[in-house]
């Protein structure tokens, strides 16, 4: 004797594609939202890494009478070899969309109003944030 079933379990095509669209609205909603924290943290490790840069500048124009020459030239006071900018997008005060880091950025040192600078991208610290 076969067996009958009255009632399969399972879920309908029409279940299912109920939860795809939720799924999908939700990844709508999440991924820009993503996308912006993370410009967000980048803008912040930047700002930091410039402001500790900025200090050393200072400490070493007080030990040595001058401005450094290089980035380089602070190894004494950071770790140079291993201070580098995130990878990925970053915000600016002036209010535009976020920036993208080119491939292989680094922080370096210039002159800014008579004064010895970090910048990264061509910006110095308080040029990021939102």
């Amino acid at each position: 004797m076969v067996a009958k079933y009255d009632r399969e379990a399972g879920f309908t095509l029409l279940s299912m594609l109920i939860v795809v669209a939720i799924i999908g609205i939700i990844a709508t909603i999440a991924v820009p939202k993503f996308n912006s924290v993370l410009a967000s943290a980048n803008t912040a490790k930047i700002q930091a890494d410039l402001s500790a840069i900025d200090s050393a500048i200072a400490v070493y124009e007080i030990d040595h009478g001058h401005a450094p020459a290089s980035f380089e030239s602070l190894d004494a006071y950071i770790d140079t070899a291993n201070t580098k900018p995130p990878k990925g997008r970053y915000n600016l005060r002036q209010g535009t969309a976020p920036q993208e880091l080119a491939e292989g950025e680094t922080y370096s040192i210039r002159k800014v109003d008579a004064r010895t600078r970090a910048v990264c991208a061509g910006h110095t610290a308080e040029e990021f944030g939102k």
